[in-house]
């Protein structure tokens, strides 16, 4: 099955799975007559030493820790949707000669030899036209161009085969997150051009969406370990220590806060800023890339998702920093958790930032 030509899936109810570096995620979500309703979702932390910068490292391990929360939390769905994401993934808008999707079709395994960094014939390859053209006397298109290694597909099949179900697809990350960011904002929103920024533990990813179509995607190494490992560092704390210290104690002051803060709470804040600076620029250089490659367009609003979204404040330190509307994702603005097994609604919102791709991968059946 090729994961590049399965973005739209067939309407039936199915089960999403996000694998990620910290935790893994099971969700489904079902349409009613009322509209979308999230009736199952799972966590717990990935074991240690199953994945490496992204890569899938120990699959028995994981497939075996997938399969007993799903037996744990009553999860009975035998067909899963998962994802691959990371540097290795490559999607990005190329110039070709107008032609149609089917001679794209051909024609895009040969032009994405120049722009991937491994042998064409190791990957899944496919290509969209983007709205619009590139213009110009030469009768140019805007090509969308994917492509994916078949190793990591092929060991996130794996993983869902050993946790005893079907991968119903693979699915590549920034297609889930639209879906979610559609169901998260108002459509007059979604017309606008929107940078989803989802933090993860050891990588993020830059998402620039236009009218509802993916346009830019870059994965940073800027993540929630670089702020864990700088508290750990200054404080003298293992890796576990900072992690909950951050989670508990972490606060980014902003200029519209004025609430007294404690010592070991601006002690924080001060070794994480050099992280903080690193951050903004690299959006600001995505932001930069986007501007020049589409004719001066800029980014409208930036939505933050992922687990280091919700570090207090960091939406309000962003938003100055590039004078631009930034918001927390929340996938479940317009779908019900009223009825989640297993979990409380007020619960479940707190983890939405963190559920943006496992709803998005959930909502494949839309």
């Amino acid at each position: 099955m090729n994961i590049l030509k399965r973005w739209f899936g067939h309407k039936e109810e199915i089960a999403g799975l996000d694998i990620g570096s910290s935790t893994i995620k099971i969700a489904q979500v079902t349409k009613t007559p009322s509209g979308y309703a999230c009736s199952r979702f799972a966590s717990c932390p990935t074991p240690p030493m199953t994945i490496k910068d992204g890569s899938i490292v120990d699959a028995r391990v994981l497939g075996e820790t997938i399969h007993q929360l799903m037996q744990d939390q009553g999860i009975t769905a035998t067909r899963l949707v998962s994802a691959v994401s990371g540097q290795s993934v490559v999607i990005r808008p190329i110039s070709m000669t107008q032609m149609t999707e089917k001679e794209l079709q051909h024609a895009i395994k040969f032009e994405a030899g120049r722009y991937l960094p491994y042998s064409v014939a190791e990957a899944q390859i496919t290509g969209r036209i983007l709205p619009g053209d590139a213009g110009g006397e030469d009768k140019m298109m805007e090509v969308l161009l994917v492509a994916a290694p078949n190793e990591m597909v092929k060991n996130t099949r794996e993983v869902v085969t050993l946790a005893q179900a079907t991968a119903e697809a693979i699915d590549l990350e920034p297609f889930a997150l639209l879906r979610a960011l559609a169901r998260g904002v108002d459509p007059e929103a979604l017309r606008q051009t929107i940078a989803l920024i989802n933090l993860g533990a050891s990588s993020s990813s830059i998402n620039i969406f236009n009218d509802g179509t993916l346009r830019h995607n870059r994965t940073i190494t800027v993540a929630g370990n670089n702020f864990t490992k700088a508290i750990g560092q200054s404080l003298n704390l293992s890796f576990e220590e900072a992690e909950k210290i951050k989670k508990e104690k972490g606060v980014i002051r902003v200029e519209k806060d004025a609430t007294p803060v404690a010592p070991t709470t601006m002690r924080i804040f001060n070794v994480i800023i050099p992280v903080l600076t690193e951050l903004v620029t690299e959006i600001q250089r995505s932001f930069d890339y986007y501007r020049n490659r589409f004719r001066g367009e800029s980014v409208d609003l930036v939505i933050l998702s992922g687990g280091t979204a919700k570090f207090k404040n960091i939406d309000i330190f962003i938003s100055s920093e590039l004078s631009i509307d930034c918001q927390i994702a929340n996938p479940f603005r317009n779908i019900s958790i009223q009825n989640v097994q297993g979990i409380l609604p007020d619960d479940l919102e707190a983890l939405a930032p963190m559920a943006m791709v496992v709803t998005g991968l959930a909502l494949r059946s839309e």
